[in-house]
Parts: C-alpha cells; sequence; structure tokens
C-alpha cells in the first residue's frame, strides 16, 4: 500500500507531464508555472536543502517552453505572481534554484523582478 505522500507526488508529477505537453510554439501558461513551483516550495522556503526531481523537470521545462522573449516575459510575470503567494519564499534559494538544478533559464524566480526589461 502506497504511503499518502507517495500517492501526492506520483499525482504531481502526473500533472506536470500533462501541463508541459505543450505544442511547439504555444506559450507557458500561469497554470504551469503553478504547478512548477508548487514542486519547489520545499526547496524555495528552505524545508529542503536540494530541490526535488520534479522541480528540477518543471524548471527545465520553463526553459523549453520560454523560446522567445514575449514567452519569457509572460512567464516570468506568472513566477512572480506565484512567488509573492510563497509567504516564507527565501529570495536565496529562489534566485539559487535554476542553478541548484543545473538549468540555465531566461526567467528570475522573485517577488521583486521587473519583467519588462
Amino acid at each position: 500500500m502506497m504511503k499518502k505522500g507517495s500517492v501526492v507526488a506520483s499525482l504531481l508529477v502526473l500533472a506536470m507531464v500533462v501541463f508541459f505537453m505543450a505544442k511547439p510554439g504555444q506559450a507557458i501558461t500561469c497554470q504551469q508555472v503553478d504547478v512548477v513551483l508548487s514542486s519547489c516550495v520545499s526547496y524555495l522556503t528552505g524545508n529542503a536543502g536540494e530541490p526535488s526531481s520534479a522541480c528540477c523537470n518543471g524548471v527545465s521545462s520553463i526553459k523549453q517552453n520560454t523560446p522567445t522573449k514575449t514567452d519569457r516575459q509572460t512567464a516570468c510575470q506568472c513566477v512572480k505572481d506565484a512567488a509573492t503567494k510563497i509567504s516564507s519564499l527565501k529570495d536565496d534559494a529562489a534566485q539559487q534554484l535554476p542553478a541548484k538544478c543545473k538549468v540555465q533559464i531566461n526567467v528570475p524566480i522573485s517577488k521583486t523582478v521587473d519583467c519588462n526589461s
């Protein structure tokens, strides 16, 4: 019998796979960004020393789904909005997330970033 946490984690990974099956040229949505960041909350709030593999897969998906400047600006605003909802978000953890996941993305993870620049 699976533990409740394992079931929730499995469902979260499945949801991420479904959400990130975007068609080429289709912009990332805020719902997709929310799913990614929800898998990163433990790391972003300092409750985990390293981001989970689901979190890093999601960060990688953001990169894959933001090929244009407009896509990156849209994703940036979604990330900013999602980050604002995480009350105990640690700014240093957020800034280090892409490097911890070994993914270079052009979408900052911050509550205070200017997404128009």
